[in-house]
């Protein structure tokens, strides 16, 4: 009887000290929660010979979460001084000014090694010209639908690529921008390539772009491009082109 008086003693004891030990653990390192962001605010600036225009806009996501499959919001706004030569206007010279703007509701989707964006709603673009020419179809304001199609690599893929394409029925403008590339741990290098125009003029692009972008500066990510274009000899013809854009999460 004593021995087990004693065995459970020594049980006891042993449960006490395990119990000591675990009372006296260090606790596990703090980990600091995972950043949500909810909006995306993004613009930009665009050159080249005879035209050039700046824009800017925002993407939310209505469920709080941008990271994450829902519905999306984007709105932008775009302004563009240009000018372009023309035999029916008294000195042959036609300056213009552009105002656009879109408003649209979208749905994103994350898929494996992909993440995909569609969007439609409404098309604004209106054209100033001085002087006057009356065989402009662009002149005055025209209204539309736009719709819009974005689809990009993960976001720390080293292989990286998207594609962005937009319509917009006012003008019947068209934008497409394919990017393919290589991710050097946060220096994105590779060439672009860009086709767009309206019912009065088109334009190429072909060159190169880098992107700057790290864990340190998730919400935070600017890029630089430049390169050959090409369009109407009246409205600029051959020359070199250069883009800078910046978007910030909050």
């Amino acid at each position: 009887m004593a021995l087990s008086t004693g065995c459970i003693l020594s049980v006891c004891i042993a449960g006490a000290a395990q119990a000591a030990d675990v009372a006296k653990a260090p606790p596990p390192p703090f980990i600091a929660p995972v950043k949500t962001y909810s909006t995306v605010v993004f613009g930009g600036f665009d050159d080249r010979r005879d035209s050039y225009y700046g824009y800017a806009g925002v993407v939310s996501a209505l469920n709080g979460k941008i990271a994450t499959d829902g519905f999306l919001v984007r709105v932008m706004g775009l302004y563009n001084p240009y000018k372009y030569s023309s035999t029916a206007v008294v000195g042959g010279t036609v300056d213009g000014k552009e105002t656009a703007f879109e408003a649209m509701l979208g749905y994103q989707t994350y898929l494996p090694g992909m993440t995909a964006r569609f969007y439609a709603g409404l098309d604004y673009e209106g054209h100033r010209l001085s002087p006057n020419n009356p065989f402009d179809r662009n002149d005055g304001d025209h209204w539309g639908v736009h719709v819009r199609g974005e689809i990009e690599s993960p976001y720390a893929a080293k292989g990286y690529y998207n594609l962005h394409a937009s319509y917009g029925s006012a003008t019947q403008r068209y934008w497409i921008r394919g990017r393919a590339g290589y991710n050097f741990s946060g220096v994105i290098l590779g060439p672009e390539g860009l086709a767009t125009g309206n019912w009065v003029t088109n334009e190429q692009r072909v060159g190169a772009f880098v992107i700057f972008r790290s864990p340190q500066l998730l919400p935070f990510e600017i890029s630089f491009s430049g390169g050959y274009s090409q369009t109407d000899e009246t409205r600029g013809g051959k020359s070199a082109y250069g883009t800078v854009e910046v978007s910030v999460a909050f």
